[in-house]
């Protein structure tokens, strides 16, 4: 029992579920409903989204595997009470586990991708999983470029579902219909959302980790421009994503979904300003832990807001 809860950390299985949550509304909330709406039938049947999910969650958890497996050094002084690695779990079976996890999520990405037609999108998670072996290895730690590449992937798991769902792209004419447009500038907006928070929680945890980073030989954000222009580009981040919501709610105000704008006032807007005020006042890892968190929670809330769209479609 405790190896297999060892495991599940290890994979980050909470993580994991946020990929497969996110995917599953995208594809059932908002593409289905708005491809129905216009009259034409999903691509993707429940079997080949289920394929595509399964793949994306395996590549992710490979990913989490290797990023300890190389990041053994820093954990042992940021978080050695977490630490599973060499602890529970010997060095040998996570490269193991990571070696299966990404054959096994390429694999059933190309066969996902076999059974719509269009093969090559399996390259994507091939893509995906090069990507993370290298942010493992070098990109994390280097300043902004780690950052960056992580958030590219973390939006780019919800943009792989419009990759696969071909109709998006044939029966809307190459996306030149307004039917098309609108809903490319959705997945858009979710990417750009997904991109913005994931960008400003990895910098917040950059600047929980800054011990370990600065003893392992890292050049994060935090360590080489200092504490405070990181601190003022999540700042920044976090007005960006502000602007992006009320531009969101304004074009959500004219079709008269008032309860959708309700929602994001209360479960995104509000603790976007609420996470701002404490990184202001944060000065401890026990402090940017808290603001990570609560950054999860947002990403958790502006997820659960692609309800709406089943709902009112």
């Amino acid at each position: 029992m405790k190896l297999l809860t060892a495991f599940f950390k290890l994979v980050r299985y909470p993580n994991l579920i946020y990929i497969a949550l996110t995917q599953y509304l995208l594809q059932y909330c908002v593409v289905a409903p708005i491809l129905r709406y216009n009259g034409v039938e999903p691509s993707l049947s429940v079997a080949s989204f289920c394929l595509l999910s399964f793949s994306t969650v395996l590549i992710a958890a490979a990913g989490y595997i290797i990023n300890d497996y190389f990041d053994i050094n820093i954990d042992i002084i940021n978080k050695p009470d977490k630490m599973v690695l060499d602890k529970v779990i010997n060095r040998r079976w996570a490269m193991a586990w990571h070696t299966i996890f990404n054959l096994a999520g390429v694999s059933i990405g190309f066969i996902a991708a076999w059974k719509i037609g269009q093969i090559y999108l399996g390259f994507t998670q091939v893509l995906c999983s090069l990507l993370l072996w290298f942010y493992s290895t070098s990109f994390k730690r280097q300043a902004l470029i780690g950052n960056v590449l992580i958030s590219l992937l973390t939006a780019l798991a919800v943009v792989v579902v419009g990759f696969y769902e071909k109709q998006i792209y044939e029966s809307f004419e190459a996306i030149m219909s307004p039917e098309g447009r609108k809903l490319i500038q959705i997945i858009g907006i979710y990417a750009v959302f997904a991109f913005v928070i994931s960008l400003v929680r990895e910098i917040v945890k950059d600047l929980e980790d800054v011990i370990g980073d600065s003893k392992d030989g890292c050049r994060t954000i935090p360590i080489v421009w200092g504490v405070e222009p990181a601190k003022k580009i999540c700042y920044g981040l976090l007005l960006g994503l502000q602007i992006l919501i009320v531009v969101v709610e304004i074009r959500v105000a004219l079709i008269g979904w008032y309860i959708a704008i309700a929602y994001l006032l209360i479960f995104v807007q509000v603790p976007c300003y609420y996470i701002y005020s404490l990184l202001k006042k944060a000065h401890l890892p026990e402090h940017y832990h808290k603001v990570s968190s609560l950054v999860k929670l947002v990403m958790l809330s502006g997820i659960l807001s692609m309800v709406f769209f089943k709902l009112f479609l």
